[in-house]
């Protein structure tokens, strides 16, 4: 998936692209999946699974964060008040003893994964406490893989070093966008030298993987200014990047619509001479592109997982964990294990009083049929992998691709006649253009998108 040679992209075609359309974090995508009372289906998916030998993920949400960051869409609760976050706490040890139990008993761990809102909201006991009790209702197996997120903002020296000695080893630290006024526009207003401190100290502890975010498409930024800050970024050198497409849903979130003007976005043009300039940039850098926002350095397990394909692609973007269920804790979390997803309740009192009275009550979920089963795997090798191999898929799926996916290899041709993917009986393999537009190629294979065209996605440029 390394390139360095510039892509000609002309305008018609990103406004031909330039249409909404899903992530693929999953499949089917989140709107599919139905809404409801699921506690009965998720007890006997996780009894399912607890008969596996197989260890698990464990991903653990911290909704709360003290400032809200108006570009963000995530499911977060911004307070100060420290007996809702004590109270969310006890909840969230009554779901990881409950989900344990399901589970029947002493499951282990590979992973643990902290996400938020903002995980380093808590203080060190609160962080001690968490990880004690996810210890005492699971087995922990040696070296396995313990994960957060981290606002340098609020994350101070001793909880670096709390959550070090704890046993977290890689971090990921937001950072969006070094520009001030970028930061002003997205209220998070986050220094430069914040930045470079939490990482510098992260890097002098010995945590062995430093992962930066940044978020491309937001107000204010130009293929110039995001340049500065890639060039800065590049000097702090961490093991991995995430480059993120900002999704604006003004319909669905009220912040954006709030606090967000359209008219201070990039244009879609701008916008891929952004993510054109990042490829070109962090390439030239040395790093190594994983899938479609990702960047790795070469020696990094998922640069080497890519290389070995055995690259994942879940809720947490790409992974080395491949065909490991992820169950997910706390308000809003999803889970995805064997044939099922499901999530959590969203509203964080409604979430809290549930669990009080023993009840996990997921409040979507699904079932996956053998057929969407399939279309889950050729959407995730191709957004992985950038290619397919179609005898693999008909020895394991015992049927002939191309009659299958007849409608899809329809579009897909289409797409060959533009240089985006490239076609034959063997394989298909996205173009060094066509990876630009991952997600509209893997779009054909997605029987549940509607008909009337109308989608609740963020647009795909």
């Amino acid at each position: 998936m390394q390139t360095t040679a510039p892509l000609e992209v002309t305008p018609e075609m990103i406004q031909r692209y330039n249409r909404p359309g899903p992530r693929y974090t999953s499949y089917p995508t989140v709107p599919i999946w139905k809404e409801g009372q699921f506690a009965d289906d998720y007890a006997e998916c996780l009894g399912n699974e607890g008969k596996i030998d197989q260890p698990i993920s464990l991903y653990v949400h911290i909704p709360f964060c003290r400032q809200l960051c108006t570009f963000c869409g995530c499911n977060k609760y911004i307070t100060n008040n420290k007996q809702i976050v004590e109270q969310y706490l006890t909840a969230l040890e009554m779901e990881i003893t409950g989900v344990a139990a399901r589970l029947g008993g002493a499951k282990k761990l590979a992973q643990v994964h902290f996400g938020g809102g903002t995980p380093t909201f808590l203080n060190e006991t609160q962080l001690r406490r968490v990880v004690r009790m996810i210890k005492s209702s699971f087995e922990v197996q040696d070296g396995g893989e313990w994960a957060l997120e981290a606002n340098p903002r609020v994350t101070s020296d001793q909880q670096l070093e709390t959550l070090f000695e704890l046993g977290f080893r890689r971090i990921s630290f937001g950072v969006q966008d070094l520009d001030p006024a970028i930061q002003r526009a997205i209220n998070r207003n986050q220094t430069v030298e914040q930045s470079w401190h939490t990482l510098e100290t992260a890097r002098g502890l010995g945590y062995q993987s430093i992962n930066l975010d940044l978020v491309y498409g937001l107000p204010l930024q130009t293929p110039q200014g995001f340049l500065k800050t890639m060039e800065e970024v590049n000097r702090m050198r961490p093991d991995r990047l995430a480059v993120y497409s900002f999704a604006y849903l003004p319909g669905m979130f009220k912040t954006h619509e709030r606090a967000i003007k359209a008219d201070d976005l990039p244009s879609p043009e701008q916008k891929i001479e952004i993510y054109l300039e990042a490829i070109r940039f962090f390439a030239e850098a040395g790093y190594v592109m994983i899938g479609m926002d990702h960047y790795a350095l070469p020696e990094d397990e998922l640069a080497l997982a890519q290389q070995n394909k055995t690259l994942h692609r879940n809720f947490m973007g790409y992974t080395t964990l491949h065909n490991m269920a992820q169950i997910g804790v706390g308000v809003s979390a999803i889970s995805d294990f064997g044939d099922s997803y499901w999530q959590n309740q969203k509203e964080l009192s409604q979430y809290m009083e549930e669990v009080a009275d023993n009840q996990l009550i997921p409040r979507r979920g699904l079932r996956l049929e053998k057929e969407d089963q399939l279309r889950r795997d050729v959407i995730e090798t191709l957004m992985c992998h950038g290619e397919l191999l179609i005898p693999d898929f008909e020895m394991r799926y015992q049927l002939n691709f191309r009659k299958h996916f007849q409608k899809a290899w329809t579009e897909l041709e289409q797409f060959q006649e533009e240089g985006l993917v490239n076609l034959s009986p063997e394989k298909i393999r996205l173009t060094p253009i066509g990876m630009l537009f991952t997600r509209n190629l893997a779009m054909p294979f997605d029987r549940h998108l509607p008909d009337n065209g109308v989608l609740n996605f963020s647009n795909t440029v």
